[in-house]
């Protein structure tokens, strides 16, 4: 009777009848079982590979319930398509599964744990692969990107009879096939999920695109529903499935089988006729605020999940890593960097126009990452390879960032370094001499660069007033020469002041007009700004594109439009033939 419901396509009826007649079976020793437990743990990773073909990677870390019988089987539901039994490979606490059959409960297999049997009160980790899935592409049919592939996939979840998992730290990852550019691979808001439905975009080692959703408020008896999609070219043509031609898939060693070709062709007229109008609509609507909510982002650094209430203040940043937390342009960012290695005297200015540093001897050892890089995008011979360099330095600063603040409140975070800008001011501008004034200013001024009145209030503080310009002042400014008794580690000799005043060796260096001054310190990020960076609003997007990609809308159904209004509404083909969809009585309860 379930074979007969299966082949009809009834899945949820299916579902029904199986659970009715093992209530009316006889109880055998596996059915007499009482399993409880937790699952604190749980990542999935879905690799759509050059082939067409899909590898499932499943990390399990199951408590089982003081009160429970043994843990002694695991089912894991698969995608309804072709799969091999064979290539399934599992541990158990590192040691190999001591056998994996096809599941009785599911479609997939079943882990069966024998003598490694999780203990009531007991942990033990399972971890799964499972290689070439295949016939689990779909093209995506609507609006303007026909030539796209979907995927879509239900992660394996538990009866929740059985399975008490809350607040479990859950992360789902998709990664897309070799080839796909940052910009060509799109996802789909997930379907029921907790945490947040923007994506964490980036690349794996061999530059391969991802998209992960983490939340530690998850559970694993509910059904979770993840896709992408991206260019039917990066996988063979004979790769990606028809619906109209959709049957149910073989599954190597014997098993249950998918959808019946003609339920989900049912399902997919039905679904297509009936709500193509309305989901066209919602579509053109989806484009057009995707394309309003593109612009607004172009120029934020942080996905909309840095917002999630965390507890406690993050210190210990530095001014820029602050900086980037308070989503200063980017051309500041890197104008606080220079000056943050002109102080530690590793690098000088070789020209302003076009800009060129280089480094002084051996650098000084402590530099941070974004230091390092910052004067290795400089030894490019290109300017266009200086450019890529220097965003790729902000794009792993800005994740740093992110990673930091894990856990920690990003309104209070904000509020104190946004305190520490406004005391190193006070400092600053509450000095009672000139020579403290510049001591202070020099001590505190990437901190002091923070403040969006920078510029006007570096004026303001050194109008009509010398400054004692810093030791490192030569390295910033190529048409400065210090005197040489005062070069670096040097001793400056009283030197005349250019407004008259007396003379003091109480500073290393000696004193110029403080509106020079403020002219050149203020100056720096324009010339990054013209010299270097180019347009600011197109930087920076090539690093929000990747820090902070724009999410691709949903419908209620759990349609997506692609990223940059480029069409939306979903597959009819995908949704309706559940392209790598687990079975929805995923996990049989065990």
């Amino acid at each position: 009777m379930v074979k007969n419901s299966f082949r009809k396509g009834f899945l949820k009826i299916a579902c029904l009848v199986l659970a009715l007649s093992v209530l009316l079976l006889p109880l055998s020793s596996a059915n007499a079982q009482t399993y409880r437990f937790r699952i604190p743990s749980y990542e999935v990773e879905a690799y759509l590979e050059s082939d067409g073909s899909v590898t499932l990677y499943y990390y399990m870390v199951f408590e089982n319930d003081i009160s429970a019988s043994p843990l002694d089987f695991v089912d894991l539901a698969l995608p309804y398509a072709n799969f091999d039994l064979r290539k399934i490979e599992a541990t158990i606490n590192d040691q190999p599964m001591p056998e994996i059959n096809n599941s009785e409960y599911v479609h997939g297999a079943e882990l069966a744990l024998r003598q490694y049997a999780i203990q009531p009160g007991q942990s033990g980790t399972v971890i799964a692969w499972v290689r070439g899935i295949t016939d689990i592409l779909f093209p995506y049919d609507q609006g303007d990107r026909q030539d796209y592939v979907n995927f879509q996939f239900e992660p394996n979840y538990f009866g929740s009879e059985y399975d008490r998992s809350k607040n479990t730290q859950y992360r789902m990852t998709i990664i897309l096939p070799p080839g796909v550019g940052t910009d060509a691979g799109v996802y789909y808001e997930p379907k029921n999920w907790p945490g947040e439905t923007i994506s964490e975009a980036s690349t794996t080692q061999d530059g391969r695109v991802y998209y992960s959703w983490f939340s530690d408020k998850a559970d694993t008896h509910t059904e979770y529903r993840f896709g992408a999609a991206f260019p039917a070219s990066a996988v063979p043509a004979s790769a990606i499935s028809s619906a109209d031609d959709y049957e149910p898939p073989i599954n190597t060693g014997g098993g249950s089988t998918g959808l019946g070709g003609g339920f989900a062709r049912f399902l997919s007229q039905f679904s297509c006729q009936f709500f193509g109008v309305f989901i066209a609509i919602i579509a053109a609507i989806a484009g057009i605020l995707n394309r309003k909510n593109t612009d607004a982002r172009k120029l934020k650094y942080f996905p909309p999940k840095m917002s999630v209430t965390g507890k406690g203040i993050k210190r210990g940043l530095t001014a820029v890593e602050a900086g980037i937390l308070l989503e200063e342009p980017l051309d500041k960012i890197l104008t606080m960097i220079l000056f943050g290695l002109l102080k530690k005297e590793a690098v000088r200015v070789v020209s302003n126009d076009p800009m060129k540093i280089e480094p002084i001897g051996t650098l000084p050892e402590g530099l941070h990452g974004y230091e390092q890089g910052f004067i290795d995008a400089f030894a490019k011979n290109r300017p266009a390879d200086t450019r890529a360099a220097l965003q790729k330095v902000l794009i792993q600063l800005v994740k740093a960032v992110e990673m930091k603040m894990n856990g920690f409140s990003l309104k209070e975070t904000k509020d104190y370094y946004q305190d520490i800008v406004r005391r190193a001011w006070l400092a600053v501008e509450g000095a009672q001499t000139p020579e403290i004034k510049s001591a202070q200013f020099d001590h505190t001024l990437e901190w002091t660069m923070l403040d969006d009145q920078f510029n006007n209030r570096t004026q303001q503080t050194f109008l009509n007033q010398p400054v004692f310009i810093p030791r490192w002042w030569h390295l910033y400014n190529p048409s400065y020469s210090a005197p040489a008794a005062s070069g670096i580690g040097g001793t400056a000799s009283s030197v005349p002041s250019s407004t008259g005043g007396s003379s003091k060796p109480s500073l290393s260096m000696p004193h110029i007009p403080g509106s020079d001054f403020a002219a050149s310190i203020i100056n720096g990020a324009t010339t990054f700004s013209s010299g270097v960076v180019g347009s600011l609003t197109g930087f920076t997007s090539g690093v929000t594109s990747r820090t902070n990609p724009v999410p691709v809308s949903s419908s209620s159904s759990g349609s997506g439009g692609f990223r940059g209004g480029g069409g939306g509404g979903s597959s009819c083909a995908c949704a309706c033939a559940c392209a790598g969809c687990a079975c929805a009585c995923a996990g049989g309860g065990r």
